[in-house]
């Protein structure tokens, strides 16, 4: 599992990839994605190699959705494709949290003030 430093570090690429040009608006977690692809790529690369927890593998998620569909009777496959989407709202809720927590982090160290 790579420290804390690391990913700062992974962090700090990403952040450096970013147009903050315009000062006056914050870039949204959308933004962040495009604009810094590559980097944001191997941050999360990195935390997918996380011996702790264990990669994340899209493709295997989708076989196990589709095999739970199947096994599932007719009345019950839209409970399992609700599941599915609950999940994926909780994980962007997450993340969009986190995001939101970092950057007021990172003003208030600077000394701004998220506002």
């Amino acid at each position: 599992m790579p420290n804390a430093d690391e990913l700062m570090e992974l962090a700090r690429g990403c952040v450096d990839a970013l147009d903050l040009s315009d000062r006056r608006e914050v870039p949204s977690l959308a933004d962040v994605e495009e604009q810094c692809e590559t980097q944001y790529g191997e941050l999360l690369d990195t935390l997918n190699e996380d011996e702790i927890f264990g990669g994340v593998d899209l493709e295997r998620q989708q076989q196990i959705l589709d095999t739970l569909e199947s096994a599932a009777g007719e009345d019950k496959r839209e409970l399992v494709r609700e599941l599915a989407d609950q999940h994926t709202r909780h994980v962007w809720l997450m993340q969009e949290a986190a995001f939101h927590v970092g950057l007021a982090l990172g003003l208030r160290m600077a000394g701004g003030r998220a506002q």
